[in-house]
């Protein structure tokens, strides 16, 4: 609802009211303004308005000036009986001053209250001085105005004829200049000494950039070579200069002259004069090290916008943004050409603090980097102790350099990430995938015993089977119901989609026959697609010929893609570095957590909490379902444990004993039969039941050896010979557009919003 709020305003000894509707709006200073320069007829763009009243209501004796919109807020709601006090307005209308300089007279004292109407002379004007020192007042200056200067304002005030006739006679007020016109030496703020060395010329620049932006002046390159570098003021006549010399043979230079002070005028903040500064990644990268030093992980684009305005008082594009981030990472790490060239400096260093690492580099006929493979001999080592499934797949790198990242994992039997090894290949072709294979090939051997999980990539799978002809190898179920659910039609899609993950992790063959007949009736046409572009032996937990355990997707892979999202952003050796690094931590909490156990623990305690959970239910069927088990071992009369273990297979129906290799519901239930025999001369432990994989100390023994990183580069001890190899990075990949972040879903994929599972670890519980 619209409300009438009428403002009673004297200029220039005249009474003029203003009608405002507010509309549901507070009325700003920005609109007052406005409509008093309307109903004054003057340009807005060209006058300033001074706004004071004086609350002689509320017993002030002193004036009220309005600065801001809080000010007018309290003007409007002020008075008594929507009575509101009288608006003073004075109109300032600074005159071009080159000429008169010479002739300005400063008072240094302050001119708050004061009227100078009836002490200055009629051709005067007062001038507000900028005053350099914090914590000090604004000083005056008188300036002498020229007759014709009087007339031109007298011209056009007579011009104006919105007036109220109870106006007193109109008076010329003294015009008044703005401030910062007079001229006073004042410090840079850079804090820059003599002799002072920076690497790089480079570096040099970034310093002063940052102390221009923040200190609002100007500078011009004067002089830029190999030899010398000199900044010189915007302003020709100011004082301030810089002057660094390079020092012979280094890229390091040196400051040799250097006046802080200038002597020119600063340049004013306004938004109008600070909108026309543009920011460079440089100064961004600067404004990063500083806020926060030493640090990789630096805000979002958004945030490092929002800080460059709010500290330099600078408006950044969202690209400059990015690449200001990037920079101030390249700062820390070296660029990405730095990287592909000590990358074999590298690789000697990460083989000597970690023993028995294996690492290969390819390169091309041009000599550029190709393709990358590196084990940790702790990995290969503790691989020997772990279930033999390896899950792997790739993601992109996003460092404008193209390739992927490739990550080799097992999964412990705590059912933690287990890093095999990584590799780095320029593209998923048949070429690279046949190579980083043959690496692994001489890390793990090709044994019937080995199971291989990927998605259907054709190149992955296509390595796979030239390179491991003996080894098993099964397709992930998740990303094999994404496609299933695309070629459903007329049906919801994500039930589809459950219904075939559902079906592939049936335990036994009678119970997968009569569920796939269901699915093929529900839905036709996903059956068709899977029988025409699969068979049932990659995907159906029942019908695999290897041994999987648990692990039937490819999500150990693609939770390590995740954390180390920030990582694929860095340049090679940074990315390195921060999986080295992961992976050390994971080694020493794991190793940690396998020796906080006691000797009374046999298992891992992963598998000790679903035995604890399944220990009343199977006392419960050990009288009711284990009759016939009872029955036959007591004729057979043989105590062997060999045999006590294929007797509990034999009668466990349901298979997820002969699976999971660890006891289900029923073989629980018959081994506490066992134990309740008092005629049995041989005791036995129920982790004799259970696969060796998942025995405490040989999880212990996966980590007891330590990771070390690499150290710092002006630590490394490299031979010649190392350091004489060079490698050329990849042709950058230039994009238009925005940065992409994240990938486009592919074929039946959503991007939901996924609620975080718990998957807190559980303390460790007794099964007595």
């Amino acid at each position: 609802m619209s409300e009438n709020v009428n403002i009673y305003f004297k200029c220039k000894g005249r009474v003029y009211t203003l009608m405002m509707k507010t509309s549901g709006e507070n009325i700003t200073l920005s609109m007052l303004v406005g409509r008093i320069c309307t109903k004054l007829g003057i340009d807005e763009s060209k006058v300033k308005l001074q706004l004071r009243y004086n609350a002689v209501l509320l017993g002030s004796t002193e004036e009220i000036y309005i600065c801001d919109d809080e000010d007018v807020g309290v003007y409007i709601s002020s008075g008594e009986n929507n009575r509101r006090y009288v608006l003073y307005v004075e109109v300032i209308t600074p005159p071009e001053l080159p000429e008169q300089l010479s002739r300005v007279e400063v008072i240094n004292k302050s001119s708050a209250g004061k009227n100078y109407e009836d002490e200055m002379r009629d051709n005067a004007a007062i001038v507000l001085c900028e005053c350099e020192e914090q914590g000090t007042e604004p000083k005056e200056a008188i300036v002498e105005v020229d007759e014709t200067q009087d007339a031109e304002i007298g011209s056009q005030d007579e011009s104006m004829d919105i007036h109220d006739d109870r106006g007193d006679e109109y008076v010329e007020p003294p015009p008044v200049v703005e401030a910062g016109q007079f001229k006073k030496e004042w410090e840079d703020g850079i804090g820059l000494n003599l002799f002072q060395e920076f690497p790089s010329r480079a570096a040099l620049q970034e310093v002063v950039d940052k102390g221009a932006f923040a200190n609002s002046f100007g500078y011009v390159i004067k002089k830029s070579d190999k030899e010398r570098y000199l900044l010189t003021c915007a302003k020709e006549s100011c004082a301030w200069r810089i002057r660094a010399s390079n020092i012979r043979n280094t890229s390091i230079y040196s400051i040799r002259k250097y006046n802080k002070m200038h002597t020119c005028t600063r340049i004013s903040k306004s938004k109008t004069r600070m909108r026309k500064r543009k920011g460079t990644p440089e100064l961004v990268a600067a404004l990063l090290h500083d806020t926060f030093p030493g640090q990789m992980e630096t805000p979002v684009p958004k945030v490092i916008m929002e800080l460059v305005q709010t500290k330099l008082g600078v408006k950044i594009s969202y690209s400059t943004a990015i690449r200001g981030k990037r920079q101030a990472i390249c700062d820390l790490k070296g660029s990405a050409e730095d990287s592909y060239k000590d990358i074999n400096c590298y690789l000697y260093m990460l083989k000597k603090v970690n023993e028995g690492t294996i690492t290969y580099l390819k390169l091309d006929e041009e000599d550029k980097f190709q393709y990358l493979f590196i084990a940790l001999g702790a990995s290969i080592e503790g691989f020997q102790v772990m279930r033999k499934v390896i899950i792997v797949d790739a993601t992109h790198l996003k460092n404008g350099y193209g390739g992927v990242l490739v990550f080799a994992s097992a999964q412990d039997p705590n059912r933690h990430h287990y890093i095999i090894a990584v590799g780095v290949l320029d593209s998923e072709n048949d070429a690279s995938w046949g190579w980083f294979f043959e690496k692994l090939l001489t890390v793990v051997p090709d044994t019937p015993e080995l199971v291989f999980m990927s998605d259907r990539n054709t190149s992955l799978i296509k390595g796979i089977r030239n390179v491991y002809s003996v080894a098993h190898h099964g397709y992930c179920v998740w990303h094999l119901s994404q496609n299933v659910k695309g070629h459903a039609t007329n049906v919801n899609r994500d039930v589809v989609a459950w219904r075939f993950m559902e079906l592939s992790r049936v335990y036994t063959m009678a119970e997968f026959e009569r569920e796939y007949r269901i699915f093929k009736l529900r839905y036709p046409s996903a059956a068709n697609y899977l029988e025409d572009t699969t068979v049932k032996e990659k995907w159906a937990r029942c019908c695999f010929r290897g041994q999987r355990y648990n692990l039937d997707t490819s999500n150990c892979v693609e939770s390590l893609n995740s954390v180390f999202l920030n990582a694929r952003k860095y340049s090679l050796i940074p990315m390195l570095d921060a999986i080295m690094s992961k992976i050390s931590v994971w080694f020493n909490e794991h190793r940690k957590e396998a020796a906080s156990g006691s000797n009374e623990n046999k298992l891992v305690p992963l598998v000790e909490n679903y035995l604890h959970d399944l220990w009343v239910e199977a006392e419960k069927l050990k009288v009711t379902e284990l009759n016939t088990f009872q029955l036959e071992y007591n004729v057979r009369g043989s105590e062997g444990k060999e045999y006590f273990v294929n007797l509990l297979l034999k009668t466990c129906s349901c298979k997820v004993f002969d699976i999971q290799k660890y006891p289900c519901v029923h073989a629980l239930a018959g081994f506490i039969a066992f134990e309740s025999d008092t005629t049995r001369t041989r005791s036995m432990e129920i982790h004799e039941l259970v696969s060796k994989y998942y025995w405490a100390e040989m999880w212990a023994l996966a980590y007891y050896r330590t990771i070390y990183l690499v150290p710092d580069k002006s630590q490394w001890d490299i031979p010649d010979e190392i350091k004489e190899l060079k490698v050329l990075p990849l042709p950058r990949k230039k994009k238009k557009g925005r940065t992409k972040v994240l990938r486009f879903p592919s074929t039946g994929e959503r991007r939901p919003k996924r609620q975080r599972t718990q998957n807190k670890r559980r303390p460790r519980q007794s099964l007595q």
